[in-house]
């Protein structure tokens, strides 16, 4: 009880919560959502995994953490499975799924199975394991993509090179990861390694690239009343220190810094709100 009345007295001390309009709260839901962007380097990268696709190969996908990664791959397979909607017939070219620490063969037999909209994700593992190839064929799935592959199990590693070499599907298989840790897991297999040959790394954003997804994302994603002027003078250079010219990092700051301002009444990106969140980033 005492804790209870000291909460309310501190509650009542601050005063209550300012609620957001209900536009600024349309445009912080708007704000929220992760975008896809036809970047140059993402529409090189599709390109390489359309070839993966289409030859029914196997890829590693790399690069640091928050380079683009897994938006990269969701993009992908949105735009492959789009093609396929409305022609009434079951099919699901690319199932991406995302992998959890620790992943064992039932965790990714059932991540795969509820990526495809199965709801039937109980049984022991040989169900499950055949539960998944028979879906697999019966969508007509032509790609899996497997996002933080590095959190497979070893042992894991054996499921995935079965649905690749399995006749009946002839599926391909992208595993996304960091770099160092996705190369290290797959060479602690030979078998793995000899199959996933192939990598395709996104690296850092040059200079000129860097500056010019500033100008998209201020243009594109943040839409805000008033420029901003992000991609010049200090506010360039206090974006290209804190991102570390990752476009993750890029992309979850800016908006950040969007809804932070919005909140604080202005029309554009506030330098000294932007100075805050560039503070508090690690």
């Amino acid at each position: 009880m005492q804790n209870s009345e000291q909460v309310q007295a501190i509650a009542q001390h601050f005063g209550s919560i300012e609620t957001p309009t209900p536009e600024i709260q349309a445009e912080i839901e708007r704000l929220s959502r992760q975008p896809f962007l036809e970047l140059e380097r993402v529409k090189l990268c599709h390109c390489w995994m359309y070839e993966l696709f289409i030859s029914r190969m196997t890829g590693l996908l790399v690069g640091d953490s928050r380079s683009g990664k897994t938006v990269t791959s969701k993009a992908f397979a949105a735009r492959c499975n789009k093609l396929h909607q409305g022609k009434g017939k079951r099919s699901q070219p690319v199932v991406y799924i995302q992998v959890p620490k620790g992943c064992g063969s039932r965790d990714f037999f059932i991540k795969i199975l509820k990526a495809i909209g199965h709801r039937a994700t109980k049984g022991t593992i040989t169900d499950l394991r055949e539960r998944t190839l028979d879906t697999l064929e019966m969508f007509q799935v032509e790609m899996l993509i497997i996002d933080e592959a590095n959190h497979l199990k070893l042992e894991t590693f054996s499921d995935v090179r079965h649905i690749y070499d399995h006749d009946e599907l002839n599926i391909a298989v992208l595993l996304v990861g960091t770099t160092t840790r996705l190369r290290a897991v797959v060479k602690r297999d030979e078998q793995v390694e000899n199959r996933f040959l192939e990598c395709y790394e996104l690296d850092k954003l040059e200079d000129k690239e860097f500056k010019e997804a500033v100008q998209i994302w201020e243009r594109d994603v943040l839409r805000l009343p008033e420029a901003s002027n992000l991609a010049k003078g200090e506010n360039l250079k206090i974006l290209k220190k804190v991102t570390h010219r990752l476009i993750g990092r890029l992309d979850m700051i800016l908006r950040k810094a969007a809804i932070r301002s919005l909140l604080k009444g202005y029309k554009q990106v506030n330098q000294e709100v932007l100075k805050e969140i560039a503070k508090s980033v690690r």
